[in-house]
């Protein structure tokens, strides 16, 4: 059927009539000039879905790029190869992360794990938006979103071996 899912009055994202979800023209385009890829209109199709679960799970339970001495776990692995990128790329993001990076490591992946979960259900934009909310709240800014994009990308890139 297709149409627009809205959260508090906002269309920030489509569902087309196959399944695809996409942020709405009218959002993206107010992030047009902040987006580091050139993506105008951000499209998850279900062939991504699929994608994305499939190597979540991987990730979670260790790929050939996990090091079970080194590492302990693979959400270990994840979060700590996530943060050593971010604080060398990012130094100025590190006052942002005041709990322990245990606590903090365990929380982005749990986060992950949601994400890539409800990633075409009904609750995505809610889970997105209240994400983004407690953010706001730690002290985050539009620009910082662009660094741990490119900085998760990187670390999933690392990680999924």
């Amino acid at each position: 059927m297709g149409g627009v899912v809205s959260f508090e009055n906002a269309e920030i994202i489509y569902v087309a009539e196959d399944g695809a979800i996409g942020l709405t023209e009218s959002f993206a385009s107010r992030f047009e000039n902040d987006m580091p890829f050139d993506i105008k209109r951000p499209v998850v199709t279900r062939k991504h879905e699929t994608l994305i679960k499939e190597n979540w799970s991987a990730i979670y339970q260790g790929t050939s790029a996990f090091d079970a001495v080194k590492h302990l776990t693979p959400t270990k692995f994840f979060y700590r190869t996530f943060y050593n990128i971010l604080f060398e790329m990012a130094p100025s993001l590190r006052p942002i992360f005041r709990s322990s990076m245990t606590v903090q490591g365990k929380s982005l992946a749990g986060i992950i794990k949601t994400l890539a979960t409800v990633i075409n259900g009904a609750n995505i934009v809610k889970a997105s938006q209240e994400l983004a909310k407690r953010h706001l709240k730690y002290g985050a800014k539009k620009d910082h979103y662009t660094a741990v994009g490119q900085i998760l990308l990187q670390t999933l890139e690392i990680v999924s071996g």
